[in-house]
């Protein structure tokens, strides 16, 4: 991945038709708050039938902007609103910062909202899905990112959000403009609440040698049977 001069908008990867699947009804269980209680043939079903009501409801997009850092390796002058140490060590050594932001529209914040007057436990249910999902099409974008990475001798961060760690939330406002998040109708409010609810924006770095952080090791991972770092062919750690 390059980019020089002016920030790089990434427009080439296919998001679009990221959907839920009966292999992340374990992830939807645990947004619910599962522990390894025994679950009843009803819930089964209902989470079935959730799965399939958000996917309709669901209309994934992305925008992501790719900014080089200068020679030196400091960072473009328009990233300066990132602040904190938290965020300089993740991104320490990275000659490349791409900022994402992804959204699953509207219809699924109404979607929910209708569950929400029929019955409180399927409203649950399709929060939990519509959570699992965008976590879903930001783990595609990375996944994918992270395959042409590994075909440059790139390698990857992982994501990292406002409001993590000292990087503080009110950074969202700025952030958004940045990404012209309205290309993908994702609203920040002056509260730096996103709109729709089911979004998600992150931080990445790229840098052209390993990254010194904490492994993360497949086997370790709750998510290893239905990973979709993994169905791709690469992993989140480096």
């Amino acid at each position: 991945m390059t980019g020089a001069g002016s920030p790089v908008r990434i427009t080439d990867v296919d998001i679009a038709s990221v959907r839920l699947t009966e292999a992340d009804r374990g992830e939807i269980l645990r947004y619910i708050g599962y522990s390894g209680q025994k679950i009843d043939e009803g819930l089964e079903e209902r989470i079935l039938h959730v799965i399939g009501k958000t996917n309709r409801a669901a209309a994934p997009k992305l925008s992501a902007m790719l900014y080089t850092c200068e020679e030196d390796g400091s960072w473009p002058e328009s990233l300066a609103f990132l602040t904190g140490q938290d965020i300089r060590r993740h991104l320490a050594g990275c000659r490349q910062i791409l900022l994402m932001g992804a959204t699953l529209g509207a219809g699924v914040d109404r979607a929910i909202h209708i569950e929400e007057v029929r019955d409180a436990l399927s409203a649950l249910v399709m929060d939990s899905a519509a959570s699992t999902l965008i976590e879903a099409v930001c783990d595609s974008f990375e996944a994918e990112l992270r395959r042409r990475a590994a075909e440059e001798g790139e390698f990857l961060t992982t994501r990292f959000s406002p409001g993590y760690g000292d990087l503080p939330l009110s950074v969202q406002n700025r952030f958004g403009e940045l990404i012209e998040a309205r290309r993908i109708g994702l609203t920040i409010t002056p509260e730096h609440i996103m709109i729709p609810r089911k979004s998600v924006t992150a931080i990445i770095g790229i840098a052209d040698h390993p990254i010194h952080i904490r492994k993360r090791t497949c086997a370790a991972c709750n998510m290893r049977g239905s990973c979709r770092f993994r169905r791709n062919g690469v992993t989140c750690g480096e």
